[in-house]
């Protein structure tokens, strides 16, 4: 008596290989993808703390700019004057409106 492979097994083993390298597959592209994205984040951070840095220093170089020319308006002592802000030593003399 010969033995008959049945048919519904015939072809089974072929078709689960297959599921089984397309899910490694699929699960090695997406830890490539995790990877990419993390990389991403990383170079993100750095990126935002470079400009933030550039930044701080473009304030620091308008507000230097800006005390410059708030104290080149400043008068030196003699000049004549209104109000005390007008002079460098913050004394205006309301009697001769001159900075003392």
């Amino acid at each position: 008596m010969k033995w008959k492979r049945k048919a519904s097994f015939q072809g089974k083993t072929g078709k689960g290989q297959v599921s089984a390298e397309m899910i490694l597959l699929i699960a090695a592209v997406l830890a490539v993808a995790l990877i990419l994205v993390s990389k991403m984040q990383d170079t993100a951070k750095k990126g935002a703390d470079a400009i933030d840095k550039g930044a701080q220093k473009l304030f620091s170089e308008i507000n230097d700019t800006s005390a410059l020319a708030t104290k080149a308006a400043k008068k030196a002592e003699g000049a004549a004057c209104t109000k005390d802000s007008q002079c460098e030593s913050g004394s205006c003399d309301a009697y001769l409106k001159v900075c003392t």
